[in-house]
């Protein structure tokens, strides 16, 4: 047999492979580019204070990020949706008013700093992101605490 004629039985299976494998890797880089854009328009909202959202003009498809503390007793939930509550965020004499709907972090309460993603409209920030951050400070177990352990057998 002709060495010609075993090439050309050889490149239909070949060309098959190199196909599906080009296939292969623009399927992959399609992906790819799709996760990357998804992520930069997750990460695109603006993070602002209280201060600077009140003096900011905002349009009301535009996704934000405030941050601030909550003011205390301004926590208010709705009585036929425990999932609904009102809030105010403030940052020394800047307040922005809040509506959340969804599960709140154990530690959300009075003087909690917390982070909200959302849209500002008419003056009140809908958010559909509650995230709050621990407290800086670290206290140690009281003596009376450590006097009581009852595993202390040994």
């Amino acid at each position: 047999m002709p060495a010609g004629g075993s090439e050309s039985s050889m490149s239909g299976p070949i060309k098959q492979f190199n196909k599906r494998l080009l296939i292969g890797i623009f399927v992959i880089i399609i992906s790819t580019i799709y996760l990357i854009t998804l992520s930069l328009d997750a990460a695109s909202a603006i993070y602002m204070t209280p201060s600077e959202l009140v003096s900011y003009t905002t349009k009301p498809e535009e996704r934000l990020r405030l941050g601030g503390m909550v003011q205390a007793g301004s926590i208010l939930q709705q009585s036929d949706n425990k999932l609904e509550i009102e809030f105010t965020v403030q940052e020394n004499d800047s307040r922005v008013r809040v509506e959340y709907m969804g599960a709140t972090p154990d530690i959300f309460g009075d003087n909690a700093i917390v982070f909200v993603e959302g849209y500002y409209i008419n003056g009140i920030f809908s958010a559909d992101t509650l995230l709050t951050r621990h407290p800086d400070t670290m206290e140690p177990l009281s003596q009376e605490i450590i006097d009581s352990d009852s595993n202390d057998s040994y």
